[in-house]
């Protein structure tokens, strides 16, 4: 449920996109939702989603707690890869791939990384890329390490899938080196 006092229309409008957009997509390395829509909470309507409970750790997490060899690194890495080609192939670019947003769900035999938080993602349609979620050029969405540079110069009718692509890149340099490949994190945006 979306807290209280969260329920703008501009995040009604975000629940409600993530919502459409997880329900195109069925794969084991993507979280799925079961049900959405709203409630009253406290004379309110507040909107809802009910994904699956992953019992996990990010990804980054996940490798350092267990010290992971290189080849168990890139099984994840092709898990995670597995998972996004669907998406695309759905129509869906994510946007906001990050550790953060990469769980490994430990409750099986194997280590299944499933990715959430599709509350940024775009859909592809007709060859054609369209903002479901309304983005003007400038506004920057996403996290700045992860980010492809077209994503960083907030122009929204550049992005595609290689968005998608190079923040694969990102996070299997940042899985394999133990560090992300430059450290963005003190420099303004302009420099990034």
């Amino acid at each position: 449920v979306l807290r209280p006092g969260l329920a703008s229309p501009s995040m009604l409008h975000r629940f409600r996109h993530e919502a459409h957009l997880l329900g195109r997509l069925r794969h084991p390395g993507i979280v799925p939702i079961f049900d959405a829509g709203t409630t009253e909470i406290d004379g309110r309507r507040q909107p809802y989603l009910v994904m699956d409970d992953i019992e996990g750790q990010t990804l980054t997490a996940f490798a350092a707690e267990r010290t992971l060899d290189d080849a168990a690194r890139l099984r994840l890495i092709a898990a995670v890869c597995d998972a996004i080609e669907h998406a695309h192939q759905k129509g869906v670019i994510h946007r906001d791939l990050k550790p953060a947003n990469i769980l490994v769900d430990t409750d099986r035999d194997e280590p299944q990384p499933k990715i959430l938080d599709f509350g940024i993602a775009r859909t592809i349609e007709d060859d054609r890329f369209l903002t479901t979620m309304r983005t003007d050029v400038g506004q920057v969405l996403g996290t700045l390490a992860y980010m492809s540079p077209e994503q960083i110069a907030a122009d929204p009718d550049a992005l595609d899938t290689r968005s998608d692509v190079y923040a694969i890149g990102v996070i299997a340099y940042e899985l394999l080196a133990g560090r992300l490949p430059l450290d963005l994190a003190r420099r303004p945006l302009p420099d990034a």
